[in-house]
């Protein structure tokens, strides 16, 4: 279609591939990208946005964040867990703002926000979502050009401490969060992390036919739900202790953990089972035990007790590099996941404790 067809069009421009919409509104000037790069339908859509004397949905801040999200999955930018992860924590702030372009939100916003999410989580909480929102906000300044300036990048805060916490649990402690425990739903949680290493959206979303109880290995498999962090399936051996738990258990469907929950919607866990975890090691008073925490002495029992650093990295599912970091000082020999549950962990000298 001829340049002279494109500027019967007013407001309608091409920028890359794609064609995008300028109209101004109260006086403020508007940027929606029409999404295609097809002059006829570009033109339709835009015929479409006048017949209705609206403004195109895409440029309030919820359908920004839409977009934002879609562009970094587009571009491989993002895994499924980072989009799920820093997708709520956009979508939250779009629902706190409320219906405003991007070019709307002002520092003040930015900085309420930031004091109202310090109060009710935490600092390291709020530092965290204004490092999602900075990224989201440079997005829409360097790619949209919806606003100006990054209304985030100048509002600086300082970079919360790290928390003081123990490494991981000795396997006394272990055995007793999980044989003190009344509630079934909280020791599966628990079996989960301390036998089997998982991640706390991993065992929210785990299913039964992940458990072969025939030959004692657990299949992380995709789902619909379930992705898992660097896309890569595993397996990992199912500790004696760990069956016996899943026969009187059972085997749940859909779900594993609270099956009556369905997929979630908004939030980003299906069944958030942190504040009966949080409440839990309170009332044994060992606050600083964190799902985390249960990963981490998976990691760090197998490898004192002679696994090798290979073994951990595959059965935890990371680069072997980060794992090799963290855990080859621990003496990583060779051996079974069994024996992490029936000896005592090794010393440098290699005696026993």
């Amino acid at each position: 279609m001829s340049k002279n067809v494109r500027q019967s069009v007013r407001g309608i421009y091409l920028r890359g591939n794609t064609y995008w919409y300028t109209r101004q509104i109260a006086k403020k000037r508007h940027f929606v990208s029409l999404e295609t790069g097809d002059l006829p339908e570009a033109i339709r859509r835009v015929k479409e946005l006048s017949d209705a004397h609206i403004l195109e949905p895409g440029t309030i801040l919820s359908h920004a964040v839409e977009r934002y999200i879609r562009y970094r999955r587009e571009r491989q930018e993002w895994s499924l867990s980072t989009e799920f992860a820093k997708g709520y924590v956009l979508k939250a702030f779009a629902r706190w703002a409320g219906d405003l372009v991007p070019g709307e939100v002002t520092r003040t916003m930015v900085e309420k926000y930031y004091a109202d999410r310090s109060h009710k989580h935490s600092v390291r909480t709020a530092h965290g979502d204004l490092m999602t929102l900075r990224g989201f906000f440079r997005w829409c300044v360097e790619v949209e050009r919806t606003c100006k300036n990054n209304v985030v990048i100048d509002f600086k805060v300082k970079t919360p401490s790290s928390a003081a916490r123990k490494n991981f649990c000795p396997p006394e402690l272990r055995d007793r969060l999980i044989r003190e425990c009344s509630r079934p739903d909280l020791k599966y949680v628990l079996y989960c992390g301390f036998h089997a290493g998982l991640r706390f959206n991993e065992i929210v979303e785990s299913k039964a036919f992940w458990f072969d109880l025939k030959n004692g290995i657990l299949h992380l498999r995709k789902t619909e739900t379930m992705q898992f962090k660097d896309g890569e399936e595993r397996s990992i051996p199912i500790t004696r202790e760990f069956r016996n738990f899943i026969g009187e258990y059972g085997l749940h469907e859909p779900y594993m953990l609270h099956p009556e929950i369905p997929a979630r919607r908004k939030s980003i866990y299906r069944w958030d089972f942190g504040r009966p975890f949080k409440l839990y090691m309170e009332s044994q008073e060992v606050p600083w035990v964190t799902p985390h925490i249960m990963r981490h002495t998976f990691a760090s029992l197998l490898a004192s007790y002679g696994v090798s650093i290979y073994k951990v990295a595959k059965w935890l599912g990371d680069d072997v590099r980060v794992v090799q970091r963290h855990y080859a000082k621990l003496l990583p020999n060779d051996g079974e996941i069994e024996k992490a549950f029936g000896q005592q962990p090794l010393v440098p000298n290699g005696e026993p404790q």
